[in-house]
């Protein structure tokens, strides 16, 4: 059995106060189909009532949300960006505060965890590039900076290579426990992450 067709009658007439009252509800969006074409029958009708909403004669189209993949990938691009200043600072700072002789232990020891911890706490994944590039940083600025204090002999260039090396992984290791840190005060601070 067929259903029997509708037929569409003109919109009721409606009152000025009845317009009024349902005019917040067309603009959102919210009202009845039948609703929102009588409040647009008398405002083409009404001159009083259109002046509450001028736009009521044109079509409103809403402006299309924003992709929310490509907001956060904007979002991550900015804080990576950031992220990487704010190593490339940290590095440089803590190498220079280690060569020099005005309370470079203390900062020495501070710098490359802070550095590691906070790039963790904020970045994600890119902390583990931090630990690799503090050790190799620091063994290229080493061998550079010490060579003229080393024998020549074999087992100078030996010591001044193992010098190096060492120095290098006390500052991975400095890193991993600015990491290690991070991490745990993330979890206490932050519960379980995926």
């Amino acid at each position: 059995m067929s259903e029997p067709k509708k037929i569409h009658e003109p919109p009721v007439a409606l009152p000025c106060e009845i317009c009024r009252d349902l005019l917040p509800l067309v603009q959102d969006g919210v009202a009845s189909q039948e609703s929102e074409a009588a409040v647009r029958a008398h405002l083409q009708t009404c001159e009083a009532c259109r002046a509450l909403w001028p736009e009521a004669g044109e079509e409103n189209i809403p402006a299309p949300l924003p992709d929310d993949e490509k907001v956060v990938r904007k979002l991550r691009d900015r804080i990576n960006g950031w992220l990487v200043l704010f190593i490339a600072f940290g590095l440089v700072w803590g190498m220079a505060s280690s060569r020099s002789n005005v309370a470079s232990g203390l900062l020495f020891v501070l710098i490359f965890p802070f550095v590691s911890g906070f790039t963790y706490w904020m970045g994600g994944r890119v902390w583990r590039v931090i630990p690799p590039l503090a050790a190799v940083l620091w063994a290229v600025f080493n061998l550079v900076d010490t060579r003229r204090y080393f024998v020549p002999e074999t087992s100078g260039t030996v010591a001044w290579i193992v010098s190096a090396l060492v120095g290098a992984a006390v500052v991975a290791v400095l890193c991993l426990i600015g990491t290690l840190a991070a991490a745990l005060l993330k979890y206490a601070f932050g519960g379980k992450t995926k």
